[in-house]
């Protein structure tokens, strides 16, 4: 099979897994599977950065999640920082470790839990649903139109040192596609009104550019292309989330304010 024809049949996969568990899973098993995907999630990441043993900072993760299935909440992520760097001291004490690598897990960990956070704060309201709804949707769109767009007309490199591939004639096409797709949803459903689903919009496009760059980073400091194998012909779940990990708290966050 090829690669292409990997990439087709997974993304059918997970649009449809998506839509049943986003719109048909009761509670509890509604946040059963985001801790569990968290979690797995948080073990990919942790293994992709090469911490020195792993395998602790990801019981402390299971535990978090464990307590987040039970009571979501934002403090969370607090007391699972403090551990992680309590960790991270007593695995130093007679050997140094890349400060670096650990800093950079706890950037990508902390937008992974905000992300989870978001999607149950909001699951429990049709306009919060469509918020999220909105927003995935945009940041997809805006991530095709800116292969596409820069494939043809891609001259100036957005930012090479971490993403060669990406240009800013494809962000420019990004943000002309992806716009309407947000502004359409949000307005349709009464989200938002016309000039603030624009301005959102906007900072959800942008969010997930910079969301795919901190991955894109990530990966460069190991040296690795994808973050994971467990969807074929996509990598990693870390890879399909980086864009929307950063996009969904950010739009959210700007909402809950309005």
């Amino acid at each position: 099979m090829s690669e292409l024809s990997k990439r087709i049949l997974t993304a059918l996969f997970l649009v449809v897994a998506v839509w049943g568990w986003y719109f048909h899973m009761p509670r509890p098993w509604f946040e059963g599977t985001l801790a569990l995907l968290g979690f797995v999630t948080s073990c990919e990441l942790l293994k992709l950065m090469k911490l020195h043993r792993p395998i602790i900072y990801m019981l402390a993760s299971l535990l978090l999640w464990a307590a987040f299935f039970y009571q979501p909440h934002i403090g969370l992520l607090l007391l699972l920082v403090f551990v992680w760097f309590m960790l991270f001291v007593l695995n130093s004490r007679f050997k140094k470790h890349s400060l670096a690598n650990f800093t950079a897990t706890v950037w990508m960990f902390c937008w992974l839990f905000a992300f989870a956070y978001a999607i149950t704060d909001t699951h429990d309201s049709a306009f919060g649903r469509g918020l999220i709804i909105g927003t995935c949707l945009a940041v997809w769109a805006s991530d095709i139109a800116a292969y596409f767009v820069g494939r043809q007309w891609g001259q100036n490199k957005l930012c090479p040192a971490i993403s060669p591939g990406k240009s800013i004639e494809g962000l420019l096409g990004g943000l002309l596609f992806g716009i309407p797709v947000a502004v359409f949803c949000w307005t349709t459903w009464g989200v938002l009104p016309l000039l603030t689903a624009v301005l959102l919009a906007c900072c959800a496009i942008i969010a997930g550019v910079l969301g795919d760059l901190s991955e894109s980073s990530l990966k460069r400091m190991v040296g690795a292309k994808d973050s994971g194998r467990l969807l074929p012909g996509h990598g990693g779940l870390l890879d399909r989330l980086d864009a929307i990990m950063m996009a969904v708290p950010l739009v959210w966050v700007i909402w809950s304010m309005l």
